[in-house]
């Protein structure tokens, strides 16, 4: 007996294709994907890196205007969001460390400069020259001197300072321009809680355009000539 055999109706092929269900978890998937990236990324830039821009000549020769740092916020403790805690420090500030801070006269504003004495030395600037503890300072490899003219301490607290001791709990810094930077020579010893973290290294770092001379489709075109190429990557010393 011959067997019977079933027939499909005729019929349009089906399409297959995700529902708006599944479309809506791809969606979904992509939001919680950039959550948790931006999250990460506050994570990282309060906790832990953090870039910055440097706008003044205060630093030259050491750091330069279009430098771009990346800053350990995590050596010297850091600070607890809408407290005046501070997790515990891994180092305390060290003569010649490049510290970034706020400073103590516009919390809004953030300087860079070099720590040159910290609490329970004493400090004094003789004719520009810096003594910690009665000993004169090295100056840094790149800093420098672009005025001749020293002031005496009762006209500019510039190129004559203390003897003062550094109170503890804060460090006496400077720029590396050390006659164009204003800096505890003016303000005083910094205290601690005004520091943000140590600088590390350049991550980016471009001749800035003065003047304001060229548009912006022209500033876009000649940046790889003004990308200082040789500076990207190095260590701040």
């Amino acid at each position: 007996m011959a067997k019977t055999l079933t027939i499909a109706p005729k019929g349009k092929p089906k399409r297959r294709g995700r529902s708006p269900r599944s479309k809506r978890s791809v969606w979904r998937e992509y939001a919680v994907f950039v959550l948790v990236v931006v999250g990460l990324a506050l994570v990282v830039r309060t906790f832990l890196v953090q870039g910055f821009y440097i706008p003044s000549r205060s630093m030259e020769d050491s750091l330069l205007v279009g430098d771009y740092l990346l800053v350990n916020k995590l050596t010297y403790g850091i600070p607890i969001p809408f407290t005046a805690h501070r997790l515990p420090a891994l180092a305390d500030p060290q003569v010649g460390d490049v510290v970034i801070f706020r400073s103590p006269l516009d919390p809004e504003r953030t300087y860079v400069k070099r720590c040159v004495a910290v609490g329970g030395q004493v400090i004094e600037i003789r004719n520009k020259v810096v003594y910690v503890d009665g000993k004169r300072g090295v100056d840094p490899p790149f800093s420098k001197y672009v005025d001749a003219r020293i002031y005496p301490s009762s006209q500019a607290t510039r190129d004559n300072w203390g003897p003062q001791r550094v109170p503890d709990g804060a460090i006496f810094a400077i720029g590396d321009n050390r006659d164009n930077s204003r800096d505890s020579r003016h303000w005083g010893p910094l205290p601690r809680e005004a520091i943000i973290g140590k600088a590390i290294c350049l991550y980016w770092s471009h001749e800035p355009v003065l003047g304001g001379g060229e548009g912006f489709m022209q500033q876009i075109l000649s940046l790889p000539q003004r990308i200082r190429w040789k500076r990207l990557g190095h260590w701040v010393e």
